[in-house]
């Protein structure tokens, strides 16, 4: 392996993004089923939201010119139609120094001018009211189309609906929805030391943990992670389990092997198919820099580093902006913080560091959180990391970083 010959991020993500371009197939799904899916489609809005004005609070509707002397000490007294129904047509209009009752949400009078709330009103009997505030132009009113208009563009292909995005879909009466079909995601361990999350640790065996966090990075990105059976270092039986898994999913995950160890025989065993090809032979990312990128079957192949941190932010840094680009979704969660140490890199290879946030003086601040790649805990504690140019030698105290977010 030429791990000395590495590509930096950019170029290697270049090569993902322009070799693989995936078949996305697409399925329409009622409106619940469609929460955490991409959108393959524009979703416009055929009605407006609200399609009535109604009242924002509990209280009379007038018009403007009825209740503009009005106050604590001056109160108008005006006629009580009666009250507008929720769920209901309103079905009065106001004429001079007349007024009717509307719940919050309620349709109102389609001359009425505004709302005042029944805190600033008393109410005589069932046919007069007395009004002690005057009222701006559609105060307490939400008007036709104010939430949503129609032929407003909701959401944009690519986005990935939430659970707020459900309740805006709902009130805009939209019912199923045109998404992106899953992409399945195989992921493989290799090594002799890796125990199945069945079997019971011994000597100087380890869990299985790398396929665990895939899977939850790639449950996140809304893919079908599928979780191989850990296999040793033998080469036959990583290639027997490759063409198996490259059979049954779209994109291919081996972690374990992919350095230049005596045992690491990933390489080997993405070699070993006739229609294969390796393009990445190590990135210059720290830490990750052991990756492979290759196509077996026309199928994205990648070899990633054992140890889980180096694992996880490879597929952070490579594997997750090209599911995005896939999907057409510019989703990317982050704040800018100011960074609370002065921290020293070497030139020449893009490095993540995972940083932890906290709130301090009106300020919003990361500091790093210095773990070994092969730990887990600390990197499980943290709250999102930063990327530090491949370019720059470090990030000084008090400078400006972007966070990303788990």
């Amino acid at each position: 392996m030429k791990l000395f010959d590495v590509v930096n991020v950019e170029d290697a993500l270049s090569i993902i993004k322009s070799t693989f371009i995936q078949d996305l197939k697409v399925e329409r799904v009622n409106l619940v089923d469609s929460f955490n899916r991409y959108l393959a489609k524009d979703i416009v809005s055929d009605i407006n939201v609200p399609h009535f004005r109604k009242s924002t609070v509990d209280g009379y509707a007038v018009r403007f010119e009825d209740v503009i002397s009005a106050s604590t000490s001056n109160p108008t007294k005006l006629k009580l139609l009666g009250e507008s129904q929720m769920g209901q047509v309103c079905k009065f209009d106001l004429d001079e120094d007349e007024c009717v009752y509307v719940p919050t949400g309620a349709m109102i009078p389609s001359n009425a001018h505004g709302v005042i709330m029944m805190e600033y009103c008393d109410k005589l009997n069932d046919k007069e009211v007395y009004v002690q505030k005057n009222t701006l132009f559609n105060e307490n009113i939400v008007e036709v189309g104010e939430d949503i208009k129609e032929d407003e563009i909701l959401y944009k292909k690519g986005h990935l609906i939430n659970e707020r995005d459900l309740g805006v879909l709902a009130g805009a009466n939209i019912k199923d929805i045109l998404v992106y079909k899953d992409l399945v995601v195989g992921i493989i361990s290799t090594g002799d030391e890796i125990l199945n999350i069945n079997e019971d640790i011994n000597d100087a065996k380890i869990k299985d943990i790398n396929a665990y966090i895939l899977y939850g990075q790639f449950k996140k990105m809304n893919l079908y992670p599928k979780i191989y059976p850990p296999v040793k270092d033998n080469l036959e039986d990583i290639i027997n389990l490759m063409n198996q898994a490259i059979n049954e999913c779209d994109i291919v995950l081996i972690s374990g092997g992919s350095s230049v160890g005596k045992k690491d025989e990933t390489l080997k065993a993405i070699e070993s198919f006739k229609n294969s090809k390796v393009f990445v032979e190590g990135i210059a990312l720290k830490p990750g820099k052991p990756t492979i990128i290759s196509s077996v079957e026309n199928k994205l192949v990648v070899g990633l580093p054992g140890h889980p941190l180096s694992c996880a932010f490879v597929v952070e840094s490579l594997i997750k902006p090209y599911i995005n680009s896939l999907f057409e979704c510019k989703e990317d969660k982050y704040i800018i913080c100011e960074f609370e140490y002065n921290y020293h890199k070497s030139k020449g290879r893009e490095e993540v560091l995972a940083v932890n946030i906290k709130n301090e003086n009106n300020k919003v601040i990361c500091m790093p959180i210095f773990s070994k790649s092969s730990t887990i805990k600390q990197f499980a504690k943290c709250d999102g990391y930063i990327r530090i140019n491949r370019e720059l030698e470090g990030v000084n105290k008090g400078d400006l970083v972007k966070v990303y977010l788990f």
